[in-house]
């Protein structure tokens, strides 16, 4: 009852807002490259050009977005969808939504009011492009949508931990008289079984170490260029009262990786860890029951009904049972065992308020309280604001858990010794602010490792919180460090340059080792092998640069996948890789691979790496310098997904980097900024793709921050009145 009051008065708060701002306007510029750029009178109008403009460049994604959170995809997309609205109603994330929903700060409110009424009139305005009758949109749909992303990574830990106990039976054991024996070493590997590593650069520098004395952050995340999880660019201007750009998930109102005048701030994955597996107990004779301290306990049971579109057009009702326990949401393992997920703020759908918190901040100060809401689940947040200041933290609501059990597989369900004993204060999670070096840098490391000086052990902190990325070796942070230990009074130039650098570090640790496995070979009187005398000079002579001019990189590609192939070390990185006889025969061998597969499929071995490597759009390519991490990739601080040979045999960046930004705290905020494709997702725009030769060039475009910067290249207007 006390929701629903709440509910009922905020609505009448945001009903006489609307009365009294019923001339609102908001004018929707374009830039040349098609960009958003919205000034509006209040949040509410300005929450409905960002609407529309998303739904001008692609209505689908937006929609499909919108209905993924509420579990209701099948709708329009029929029975493919099911398991995955099933997955989006066990996690409860329309309950959650709807009480999050009236609590919110009431600007905000209005702007995802306006959002909402701004999709809804779009899809009433152009019915030929929605291809099912929808229902309307409401904010519970946008607060489920962010909420559903937000979890992600949350859901994805607590299904490792649970397959990491595969070799146990998916069953743990708990002994009491273990308590502090059970969790891992200090000196056990770290690196989580089932965990891939994430894939997105930042860093940060501060005032002293460029030539604008200002802050310099790099916003890129490598992130699906394409599809209903592309980033959305847009640049809002309300008054005095919010001025924030940047990138939006599509199906949402406010930047998540934002720059206003008084800060900017980006994420990378692989924050503290918030999420574990709990094995269960289920009552032989009754599967909805579950046991606990001895007992047998019912579950939360409940029934979802899904209407699933059917190819005439009408509508089949399916039920699906759902169920929780104590610990959270029933899911089931590969192998169909059933295991509870748990992870902390679990019942919270409100990280979208963190964000718009950030958004209005004007201090440091501010900007930390914002930060302190930790909201956020799984990520490494980067940040610098226009008092000089900067800083890391690794975000995520971390339990604090008992030492008796090893959180990085499944923990015994079934005893109330597992439970959670709190959360794990803000203040406590691994931070970093101003550091004497004058940078810090995420590209997927652990906090113990993103400038130099740092004397962090695993021991430092609670159990957990260094997960996933905590002594593993990472090629791209390596990289960044010594990059940006190196620059001096940095220009946004140089900024771009160690953005898209494509300098590959694995090469340092393996071509060494396939040189000496050659000499040995040849030593070893082995006969001789033209092809593969031919690569050994060429990567003896390769300046280790992933260009797209390099040959050498595309031979050591294709070693790599050779490798990647091999049940051996070989082409495997690590701090200290294995260096033996069996290791440098395998590395010969994969050598031979590769120039026989390209033999066979370029007629050479020289063949230049923007050849095979291609960024392509409709029947567009573009050749691409850098790669990604994949089957062994090269893992270029430019990183360029794809790993797969299509049937040209080219590899076609899918992702990767995406929405590359620099960005300088002056005043106003200096941005230059790149997106893999263009603005709109409609092959008839000319903005379909007109960024990609920029892209492909690795340069970046001036944005416009002021209405006098953006007025020599407005391509359209146009104004909406709301509501």
């Amino acid at each position: 009852m006390q929701t629903l009051i709440r509910f009922i008065c905020f609505h009448l708060v945001v009903a006489s807002s609307a009365t009294a701002l019923n001339a609102g306007e908001a004018t929707l510029y374009r830039d040349q490259w098609g960009v958003p750029h919205i000034w509006g009178d209040d949040h509410g109008v300005a929450g409905y050009a960002v609407a529309r403009a998303q739904c001008e460049d692609s209505i689908q994604n937006v929609l499909y977005c919108l209905y993924a959170g509420v579990g209701r995809r099948t709708e329009f997309a029929g029975n493919s969808m099911l398991s995955a609205d099933l997955h989006e109603r066990r996690l409860r994330h329309v309950s959650f939504a709807e009480r999050a929903w009236p609590k919110l700060d009431p600007p905000l409110g209005e702007m995802i009011e306006g959002f909402c009424a701004g999709v809804n009139d779009y899809v009433r305005e152009h019915p030929e492009e929605v291809p099912v009758p929808l229902d309307q949109i409401t904010p519970i749909h946008v607060i489920a949508w962010h909420r559903s992303l937000m979890t992600l990574s949350a859901v994805q830990i607590c299904k490792a931990d649970a397959e990491a106990s595969k070799a146990d039976g998916y069953h743990p054991e708990y002994s009491p008289e273990n308590v502090g024996e059970v969790g891992p070493s200090e000196e056990a590997e770290a690196a989580h079984p089932g965990i891939p590593p994430g894939k997105s650069n930042s860093w940060v520098l501060g005032e002293s170490k460029t030539h604008a004395g200002v802050p310099m952050l790099l916003i890129d995340p490598h992130w699906p260029a394409s599809g209903h999880l592309q980033l959305y660019e847009a640049w809002l201007h309300i008054g005095d009262e919010l001025n924030v750009g940047g990138y939006m998930l599509q199906g949402t109102p406010i930047p998540g990786l934002g720059v206003t005048p008084y800060a900017a701030w980006t994420v990378t994955a692989g924050g503290a860890d918030s999420s574990d597996a709990y094995a269960l107990k289920l009552n032989p004779d009754n599967p909805r029951q579950y046991e606990f301290d001895g007992r047998w306990v019912d579950m939360d049971a409940r029934t979802e009904s899904f209407q699933i579109r059917q190819p005439d057009g009408s509508f089949k009702t399916v039920t699906e049972e759902v169920l929780a326990t104590r610990h959270g949401p029933v899911l089931e393992t590969q192998s169909g065992i059933p295991f509870a997920a748990a992870f902390g703020g679990y019942e919270q759908a409100d990280a979208i308020n963190q964000f718009y918190r950030m958004a209005k901040a004007r201090s440091t100060r501010e900007f930390k309280s914002a930060l302190a809401m930790n909201r956020l689940s799984y990520f490494n947040l980067m940040w610098a604001t226009a008092a000089g200041d900067i800083g890391y933290v690794q975000t995520g609501l971390a339990p604090i858990r008992s030492p008796a059990f090893n959180w990085e597989k499944m923990v015994p369900g079934w005893t109330s010794a597992s439970l959670y004993e709190g959360q794990l204060p803000f203040e406590e999670l691994p931070s970093v602010e101003n550091p004497p070096s004058g940078f810090i840098q995420n590209c997927n490391v652990a906090a113990n490792v993103v400038t130099p000086g740092q004397t962090m052990k695993k021991s430092d902190f609670s159990p957990g919180v260094l997960y996933g990325h905590y002594g593993q070796y990472r090629a791209r942070g390596n990289r960044a460090m010594r990059l940006l230990t190196e620059v001096d009074q940095a220009t946004i130039e140089d900024g771009r340059r160690i953005a898209f650098d494509s300098y590959v570090p694995p090469a340092d640790l393996w071509i060494p080792v396939i040189l000496q496995a050659w000499i040995e070979s040849e030593a070893n009187g082995t006969p001789s092998d033209a092809g593969l005398a031919k690569a050994i000079a060429i990567l003896g002579t390769w300046n280790r640069y992933a260009t797209r001019d390099s040959v050498g990189a595309t031979l050591f590609r294709f070693w790599r996948l050779a490798c990647h192939e091999m049940k051996s070390q070989a082409g495997r990185d690590s701090f200290q890789i294995p260096k033996t006889p069996g290791v440098r025969t395998d590395s010969l061998a994969a050598l031979r691979t590769a120039v026989q597969r390209l033999s066979e499929l370029y007629g050479k071995i020289e063949v230049p790496w923007g050849e095979i490597k291609r960024l392509r759009r409709g029947e567009q390519e573009w050749p691409l310098s850098g790669d990604g991490l994949g089957k062994l990739g090269m893992d270029t601080l430019r990183a360029t997904a794809g790993d797969s040979l299509n049937d040209k045999n080219r590899l076609i960046a899918s992702g990767g980097q995406c929405v590359t930004s620099i960005v300088l705290l002056t005043d106003p905020p200096t941005i230059h900024a790149i997106v893999a494709y263009g603005q709109s997702n409609k092959p008839n725009s000319t903005h379909y793709a007109d960024q990609a030769p920029l892209y492909s060039d690795e340069q970046l475009r001036s944005v416009p921050w002021t209405m006098g910067q953006l007025k020599p290249y407005i391509e359209s207007q146009t104004t909406f009145k709301y509501p």
